[in-house]
């Protein structure tokens, strides 16, 4: 039996530069918009980023070149975090395909005008020249193989992905765009689509080390949502209160955020630092410990972390030292509480790689004109 039919030949190669691209892009769209509308886990996930490497799948490039149908590394998205839930699946679910479709639709406008300035410059018909490209570029010459990988091929790539990522099968785009659409109308429009959701999973071990900061008030009943919601309006307040120096005002209110929401980590980071500005350093030490365990953020389990490394290299209490608040740096309260992406490196990656992208078309088209002419 014959089964060299059921190898791929060596023009499948062709389309490896398209499927990077949309892979790229499928992903980074997942993640821009899923950032935008207040999943901020993105950035600690390096997800915003044009590094192929952290969207790309071998297994699902593999299965793609072998079987035409593929995967990339799907982003985790944070649906708690939305102002409302089933339009922000939604939005974050379709936007993939939609950067897809984008892509495709510039590789055709790119197509069109290698094709227009090549027939200009060779006195060939555009038509010809467009042909040579599409049919069989692996039989042909190398500059043909190279034209349809950069023109023609990524088409087909983000064509073919956005309309599988499309489809209403579990696993898939698709499936979460239907299940959104659903969800969205069973809920009243009042309710911005919002569920009761469970208490965020801090993914870090808890353990015990020692007394934490006197507890507030037992948490009040309600949904989740409406408890974090209470936890901002009281960590906001107070870091009003710790901007003007009212220290025991602002420790209260940190309390009480901690009260409405015990993982909110810039409140067990701005409870230390308060603690600090009064000269209370064991109870500052406390808090930071419990930014350290409790936190539901990478960046405020970090700034904890950092604090007690500037506390532990402080003289010891039998030693006169200065006041803590001017040894620790704790003079206001820590208001880097929200990664960010770094947008200006983006944008620079972003130019270096359409200059790049655009001298490959220049050699290209100045290649296909000698080949035709």
């Amino acid at each position: 039996m014959n089964l060299s039919g059921l190898v791929p030949g060596w023009a499948n190669l062709l389309i490896i530069p398209g499927l990077i691209a949309g892979f790229t892009i499928h992903e980074l769209a997942h993640a821009c918009v899923a950032y935008f509308l207040g999943d901020v886990s993105q950035v600690e996930r390096g997800r915003i980023t044009l590094n192929p490497f952290r969207h790309i799948a071998w297994l699902g490039l593999l299965t793609f070149f072998f079987f035409g149908f593929g995967w990339a590394k799907p982003v985790r998205v944070d649906a708690r975090h939305f102002r409302r839930r089933y339009p922000g699946i939604f939005l974050v679910s379709i936007s993939g395909a939609v950067a897809n479709l984008v892509l495709a639709a510039a590789c055709v406008g790119v197509t069109l005008a290698v094709t227009v300035m090549v027939s200009a410059f060779s006195l060939r018909s555009p038509l010809e020249v467009l042909r040579s490209v599409m049919v069989n570029p692996a039989d042909r010459s190398g500059i043909l193989a190279w034209a349809a990988a950069f023109t023609t091929y990524p088409i087909y790539a983000n064509l073919a992905l956005a309309f599988f990522n499309l489809l209403p099968l579990p696993g898939l785009d698709g499936f979460a765009v239907l299940a959104s659409l659903l969800g969205w109308l069973r809920r009243p429009a009042a309710s911005g689509g919002v569920q009761p959701a469970a208490e965020p999973a801090a993914g870090f071990e808890r353990r015990e080390a020692g007394p934490l900061p006197a507890p507030g008030p037992k948490p009040p009943a309600g949904p989740a949502r409406e408890r974090r919601q209470a936890a901002e309006i009281h960590f906001e307040r107070g870091a009003a209160y710790h901007a003007e120096g009212k220290y025991e005002d602002a420790i209260a209110r940190y309390r009480q955020a901690l009260a409405h929401d015990q993982y909110h980590g810039p409140a067990y980071v701005n409870l230390g630092l308060a603690f600090l500005a009064l000269g209370q350093r064991n109870r500052a030490i406390q808090a930071f410990r419990g930014a350290s365990q409790y936190a539901g953020d990478e960046q405020s389990r970090n700034e904890a972390w950092v604090q007690l490394q500037k506390l532990s290299q402080l003289p010891t209490p039998d030693v006169p030292q200065p006041t803590a608040a001017a040894a620790a740096g704790a003079a206001g309260p820590w208001t880097n509480t929200q990664p960010a992406p770094n947008w200006a490196a983006l944008f620079v990656r972003s130019l270096l790689l359409l200059l790049a992208t655009a001298c490959v078309y220049v050699y290209l088209t100045i290649g296909l004109i000698r080949y035709f002419s």
